[in-house]
């Protein structure tokens, strides 16, 4: 099965400085995540600026497909050296993480990163070569469900320095920290957060260095799978409803009259749940082997009103209406499949109801795009 690579990242600035002259550049294709992760010589605006540059060269070539090895290639012949202190202007790290757990990690001089496996640190196989008068340091690993692999600036590795660690925390240090806190229930941005917030507490909150935090958690793909409406020939009706059923993930049902189709299929009973009824979203239902029935074009509505209003999981966590359980299980998942049904509802020719709700499709595509820029992959499909 494919692994999924969920990911957190938390920067703290120098103290007094306005920009982190750490820079960080993320994305993900459908086979393959990239990070890149650079260090910019000193603090500031100018670190920052050469931070920049290097990590979106690296991206940009990397995006366009162009061989990791050249990359580093371009990036050990582009970045200068500075001639007074003898050191490069800025570090980076650069990482591919493939779904089928082939990782390739290539640092020049920034701190190794750290991959735990079972809560212990992996040793990686590393070897060195130059390029451009740089020595570059690069390692190929297979990661397993249940590895995280952190990168970290020289600022986390100095927090406490001349003070409760005198010579800083160290690499080893904050390797057994990561080591105890890297709990299985904790998100890859937790993780973060939580090694960001030792820093700053080590640095007594006025950072002598920029920090740059980024986490990796190594798992399968979440999905949901919702069903908005039966189909529009009643033929396909089964076929539909047994292929949803069988989709992987949690899955919900969207609309009242489906939600029946859909019990007289499994052959089970579905039971409204009258207390979840709110003025503007009418009550969820209960059904065997479906994680979430809730009416459709209302429900959805509301659901695309609070994902534009910026909801977030915790922001809904304790809302028990359909619309709000909705956008909790849309917001718990990787990828999101909406399959959406275009069988007239004679309900929605009403004209004394809002206009509204003989757009269905559209408001799926809707919360497909607001899911989107959230970074949820999601697929849409009409039957």
């Amino acid at each position: 099965m494919k692994l999924y690579y969920e990911w957190g990242a938390k920067q703290l600035r120098k103290h007094n400085e306005e920009l982190c002259g750490d820079s960080l550049g993320f994305s993900r294709r459908s086979d393959c995540v990239t990070l890149a992760l650079s260090d910019g010589l000193g603090s500031g605006v100018k670190a920052n600026i050469l931070a920049t540059l290097t990590t979106r060269i690296a991206m940009h070539l990397l995006e366009n497909e162009l061989p990791l090895t050249e990359v580093v290639e371009t990036l050990g012949k582009t970045l200068p050296v500075c001639q007074v202190r003898k050191l490069a202007y800025s570090t980076f790290a650069i990482a591919q993480f493939f779904s089928d757990g082939r990782a390739r990690l290539v640092e020049f001089d920034s701190p190794p990163a750290i991959v735990l496996r079972e809560r212990k640190l992996l040793p990686l196989p590393w070897a060195e070569r130059a390029i451009g008068g740089k020595t570059i340091r690069e390692s190929v690993v297979e990661l397993q469900v249940g590895d995280w692999v952190v990168f970290v600036s020289d600022g986390v590795l100095n927090a406490g320095i001349g003070g409760v660690y005198p010579l800083g925390w160290g690499w080893e240090q904050t390797t057994r920290y990561i080591e105890n806190h890297a709990h299985p229930g904790l998100t890859a941005q937790e993780l973060a957060d939580k090694l960001a917030e030792t820093v700053a507490e080590l640095y007594a909150d006025h950072p002598g260095d920029d920090v740059s935090i980024v986490v990796i958690k190594v798992r399968h793909k979440l999905v949901a799978t919702v069903l908005a409406g039966p189909p529009k020939d009643r033929v396909v009706d089964e076929k539909v409803f047994d292929e949803f059923i069988k989709r992987p993930g949690l899955h919900a049902v969207c609309g009242g009259t489906t939600a029946k189709m859909v019990a007289r299929h499994l052959g089970t009973p579905l039971d409204v749940d009258l207390t979840t009824m709110r003025p503007d979203v009418p009550p969820i239902a209960r059904m065997a082997r479906i994680d979430l029935v809730t009416e459709g074009i209302l429900t959805l509505t509301r659901a695309l009103e609070l994902l534009r209003s910026g909801a977030q999981k915790d922001t809904v966590r304790f809302q028990t209406d359909g619309a709000s359980a909705l956008v909790r299980l849309l917001l718990s998942v990787d990828h999101v499949h909406l399959i959406v049904g275009l069988a007239t509802n004679p309900a929605h020719q009403n004209p004394n109801l809002p206009h509204q709700l003989g757009i269905k499709l559209s408001i799926v595509r809707e919360i497909g795009e607001e899911l989107t820029k959230r970074g949820t992959e999601v697929t849409i499909e009409s039957v």
